[in-house]
């Protein structure tokens, strides 16, 4: 091998070793390089058996695994995950996993006060995380079984609701704020960037075709914003204010959306304007190229969802090993390349991450939107009963 084809191949190896380079990309420089295919592979196997060793659970958790049945059951957003994610963990652990899905946030909460239904694995939103803790609803996570951990972006292993991932690891995060159909609302409309489109214009011009999740905290902060707001203020007076705003503009509103059926609506143009979540405008727009998203510029809110194992849970260890499973650098970004929404994983972005995915400013957001986007805190209990009745009226009316 000619020397400087060698050094160039010392260097590849060396940033492999240190997580500056993946295999796919030593390998495919490599035959560029005109390397043959078996010399590349018999240099980098040292790595590839010490990175299957890392992620390889031990025989004491193996054993633990098939102690506990081989069974896994969890409970997630709608298309949440990339279709191969969970039979590749069924093929590779010899687990047999029971899926479910669910629309919304107080639906998953319920389920688990109820106790009735037993689930491994759930993914909550972040500001509902407080609420489970405080019902004692979640186990306490064994790190030692979460050796890649570590791979979490910093910003969420210190995070509001729990810092140092006590009980969380969170999965993916993302924005709320507006989808256009641009065919029906031109780039150069008026207030196009802003709240006022949906508060103001909508009722004028859109009657019929506005669409809002159907999250109670999520609806409310953006009348909020609309208003000037910060989307966690607390005074009644100004949570009023808000409710009068949703109600002049509910008769317009088409439906409050659960889960991934706003989605759709804008894809089908049922809905022409729409409250809804970042991924699932990115999703719409791979349907519907006239659907795009925009953070207004009154601000929008943030937030993640996690990975949590309830009190309950039939099988701790095995959901353990799961949540570890979807800590691979290459697993979150699978699942991040067909979600929409960003993944929390530093390692998946930084090396594996589709070019349109990472570059998406609907996934990755710039500093400024980013300034502009507030994460959503836990509703007081002294303001729940006003927040359930602004939604119920709403709703009712």
């Amino acid at each position: 091998m000619q020397r400087h084809i060698r050094t160039q191949l010392d260097t590849w190896v060396e940033a492999l070793w240190q997580q500056r380079l993946t295999r796919r990309d030593l390998l495919q420089r490599g035959a560029t390089a005109g390397i043959a295919a078996a010399l590349l592979t018999e240099i980098i196997a040292p790595y590839t058996r010490q990175v299957a060793a890392e992620m390889r659970p031990s025989p004491q958790v193996l054993a633990h695994i098939a102690k506990e049945g081989k069974k896994l059951f969890i409970a997630n957003w709608e298309d949440y995950v990339n279709p191969k994610t969970i039979p590749q963990f069924e093929k590779e652990f010899g687990v047999k996993v029971t899926y479910d899905t669910f629309p919304g946030n107080e639906q998953l909460l319920a389920k688990l006060q109820a106790g009735g239904v037993k689930y491994d694995v759930v993914f909550p939103t972040h500001n509902f995380i407080p609420i489970y803790l405080a019902q004692g609803l979640l186990a306490p996570l064994q790190h030692a079984h979460l050796p890649l951990l570590s791979n979490l972006m910093a910003r969420f292993r210190q995070t509001v609701v729990d810092p140092g991932n006590i009980y969380t690891v969170p999965y993916s995060w993302g924005m709320t704020g507006l989808a256009l159909n641009t065919t029906h609302i031109p780039l150069d409309t008026p207030r196009f960037g802003s709240w006022a489109l949906l508060f103001e214009d909508g009722p004028q011009r859109y009657s019929g075709k506005l669409g809002c999740t159907d999250e109670r905290e999520e609806v409310i902060a953006a009348a909020l914003q609309y208003l000037g707001h910060n989307p966690n203020t607390r005074t009644p007076a100004t949570l009023r204010q808000a409710g009068e705003v949703l109600m002049r503009l509910k008769p317009h509103i088409k439906a409050f959306y659960p889960g991934v059926e706003s989605r759709k609506a804008l894809i089908t143009e049922d809905i022409m304007l729409a409250q809804t979540w970042s991924g699932e405008t990115v999703k719409a727009q791979a349907k519907n190229s006239a659907v795009v998203w925009r953070l207004p510029k009154e601000g929008g809110t943030l937030w993640f969802d996690a990975m949590v194992i309830p009190k309950n849970a039939p099988h701790k260890v095995t959901a353990e090993v799961f949540i570890n499973y979807m800590l691979r650098p290459e697993v979150a970004a699978d699942n991040a390349n067909t979600t929409g929404y960003a993944t929390a994983n530093q390692a998946a972005a930084e090396k594996y991450l589709a070019p349109e995915v990472a570059t998406n400013p609907a996934i990755y957001p710039t500093a400024d939107e980013l300034a502009r986007a507030t994460l959503l805190e836990t509703i007081p209990d002294d303001l729940l009963p006003l927040y359930e009745e602004i939604w119920t009226q709403l709703l009712g009316a």
